[in-house]
């Protein structure tokens, strides 16, 4: 596999193929170390697989990132696509996002089954709106959910399972159909014991220590008759929070970001999450500052109800245009106001965030550097990266050096010139 991943790589060097760049990230969360290579392995095959697109000439970013995505949709260890959490009733929806950094078109999917790679349909969405509608006028639509993004990826030629119980027979695999009984089990535990809670005389002590173990702090501080939220996850077990995210750059500075995500275990049916939220899951943009060509992408993954509330990703890309102290400082800014702002049971967040620095005083006008930075508060979070100028994908699963239950900020940041 390395032999193969060699031969690709260098190929594309030697070629003398134009500067570009791909970032990707596999979750926020916590990442066993014994799947640590899985997840190497999908980070290091997304990236070439963008890097296929990108190395053909600018103007394929939003094509780049769908067929980085696609690879992480496709490989069961990444909570998108194969391999997702299951909803409450047992079954596969998606999110899914693109946004074009030159026109600021967003496109994306809520909540759909029946689809193998939700991506193609966000990516779909956003190409029909770049070229327009010739029926009418009418105007083409930004985001589909449920079974109307289905019917309408149909309808344009998307090569779709019969059913959704046929694409389900693909899209779930043992393990998230043997961790989504576990946490059926455990969910209707809890729902018992609350009911029993809820019944009992208010004198009556209800102790939740056997279904949560959220509360590290003095019991005798806390209310003993609230209901602690459950932690859905095994010592030995992967327990991802929501998206995948890839950042792609091409040689002339055009940028495009998208996420795509199974969401949180056990969600109601329906619900849409994080990687389909316009300003949240994605944002990718193009400024001029300094007579120089400044763009940004970021893609961002956790608790998603709450990093939905602030356009996180949307708002790390206004802090790196803004400020340019580099993206990791964007990146911590903003989750330092998520800490502020949310519980200290949903907490994990992890932030990618790219800028490129590309000329335009001509029309010849090549990428010249990009910068990555990421921020986490989760235990793990999974990056890697990819440009002409290298030989290989970068890779690493980043773990949190805290030693106490205090959350923390950690970061990460590289220059990479081409």
């Amino acid at each position: 596999m390395n032999r193969v991943l060699q031969g690709q790589s260098l190929m594309g060097k030697e070629a003398g193929w134009g500067p570009y760049f791909v970032a990707v990230h596999v979750g926020a969360g916590y990442h066993s170390p014994a799947n640590e290579k899985a997840f190497r392995s999908v980070i290091k095959r997304a990236c070439l697989a963008s890097a296929n697109i990108l190395q053909k000439g600018p103007g394929r970013c939003i094509d780049a990132v769908a067929a980085a995505i696609r690879v992480l949709e496709d490989d069961p260890c990444t909570n998108a696509g194969r391999g997702s959490n299951l909803t409450e009733d047992g079954h596969v929806e998606c999110d899914a996002s693109i946004m074009d950094g030159d026109s600021s078109t967003f496109g994306a999917v809520g909540a759909i089954s029946g689809v193998r790679n939700a991506i193609e349909v966000a990516a779909l969405l956003t190409k029909v709106q770049i070229m327009g509608s010739p029926l009418l006028g009418r105007i083409p639509p930004m985001f589909l959910v449920g079974d109307g993004a289905r019917k309408w990826a149909y309808s344009k030629g998307i090569s779709l399972p019969e059913t959704t119980s046929d694409s389900d027979e693909w899209l779930v695999t043992e393990r998230a159909r043997t961790q989504w009984r576990r946490y059926k089990i455990m969910l209707d535990e809890a729902k018992a014991v609350r009911d029993a809670s809820d019944l009992a005389p208010t004198s009556t002590m209800i102790d939740t220590a056997t279904i949560s173990k959220s509360n590290d702090g003095d019991p005798s501080q806390e209310n003993r008759h609230s209901f602690q939220p459950l932690t859905l996850m095994a010592p030995e077990e992967d327990c991802v929070m929501d998206t995948v995210g890839v950042i792609c750059v091409d040689s002339e500075g055009h940028i495009a970001s998208g996420a795509s995500s199974g969401g949180v275990a056990l969600k109601v049916s329906g619900r849409v999450g994080l990687a389909a939220t316009y300003g949240s899951g994605c944002w990718a943009s193009s400024s001029k500052p300094f007579g120089d060509r400044f763009t940004t992408g970021c893609c961002v993954s956790g608790a998603g109800e709450f990093l939905m509330k602030g356009f996180a990703a949307r708002e790390c890309c206004v802090a790196s245009s803004l400020s340019q102290t580099g993206p990791s400082s964007a990146c911590t800014k903003v989750l330092r106001s998520f800490l502020q702002e949310t519980s200290q049971c949903s907490r994990d967040a992890g932030i990618l965030l790219v800028e490129a620095l590309a000329p335009i005083q001509d029309s010849s006008a090549k990428l010249k550097s990009v910068e990555i930075g990421a921020a986490y508060t989760s235990p793990s979070f999974g990056i890697g990266y990819f440009g002409s100028s290298m030989d290989l994908p970068k890779v690493s699963i980043l773990r949190s050096r805290k030693q106490s239950n205090k959350t923390e900020i950690e970061q990460f940041a590289h220059l990479v010139r081409m």
